[in-house]
């Protein structure tokens, strides 16, 4: 079988492959982008920056960051898939933006995580999402922005700014809840382990403060993988009594290995 024929039978073949293809090289070009205006400064500008000085704000910000830069990627990618996972690291707002989008789109479409219409769903809602806030900023920011700013009273711009921030993230935390309110569990665990992280672990260490959303993620992911087990597989003549069984109209016989494993 080619690879024309294998892109026909499995489709998703050929989203991966132009996922891994064309994903690093836009990533790339949009860090060249972003670093060719300092760098631009710098040669031509008459703008000079010392190099430890360089080092110690790449250092001070890896030092706030750096948690983040391990958690996010293993917290959103069964979420997104590759290729979301591209598109949401080249532009950015992924918590607040991107990820309820995906995850709204996959709701609409009862598209379970990790499956290839989650994938693809959560690419077209990532485009979608980016789309609508760009045309959103040429319009509210760039046409009616000022004129905004002068219409809207000042206690009001005082409690957007103080909300507006708790509002989306509680509303992306709800999101998650009720698209995960057939496993209750999970949700019990991840709130308890996060107070007691945040609240137990990180006042007592502080020197793990930063570290506390990384270890809640781990710890919660960890409990869960304990918690649910995969059932244990049946041997091939197991398998076959089972469905000679459920032809017949008799109930299944247990076989012993399995009963074992019930018992354990």
């Amino acid at each position: 079988m080619n690879a024309s024929t294998n892109t026909i039978t499995n489709p998703m073949a050929g989203f991966d492959k132009t996922t891994s293809k064309w994903g690093p090289i836009t990533m790339l070009a949009g860090m060249i982008a972003m670093l060719s205006g300092p760098i631009m400064l710098v040669a031509f500008g008459g703008y000079s920056i010392e190099p430890m000085t360089l080092v110690t704000c790449v250092v001070a910000i890896a030092a706030v960051m750096g948690v983040i830069w391990v958690i996010e990627p293993i917290s959103y990618f069964p979420i997104l898939g590759p290729g979301a996972m591209y598109q949401a690291f080249l532009i950015g707002n992924i918590s607040t933006k991107l990820l309820p989008a995906a995850v709204t789109a996959q709701e609409s479409i009862k598209a379970k995580p990790g499956t290839p219409q989650a994938q693809i769903a959560a690419t077209l809602a990532i485009c979608s999402a980016a789309l609508i806030h760009v045309i959103g900023l040429m319009l509210i920011v760039g046409i009616f922005g000022q004129w905004l700013l002068t219409v809207i009273p000042a206690d009001v711009l005082g409690a957007v700014t103080t909300f507006v921030v708790p509002a989306v993230l509680g509303a992306f935390v709800m999101q998650n809840v009720i698209g995960n309110r057939k496993q209750p569990k999970l949700i019990v665990i991840a709130l308890i382990v996060g107070i007691v992280v945040i609240y137990g672990l990180a006042p007592l260490a502080p020197a793990l403060a930063n570290a506390a959303p990384f270890l809640g993620v781990v710890l919660t992911a960890v409990i869960a993988m304990l918690m649910f087990k995969p059932a244990p597989k049946m041997e091939a003549g197991e398998a076959t009594d089972s469905a000679d069984a459920a032809d017949s109209g008799a109930q299944p016989v247990a076989s012993p290995r399995a009963e074992a494993v019930k018992q354990d």
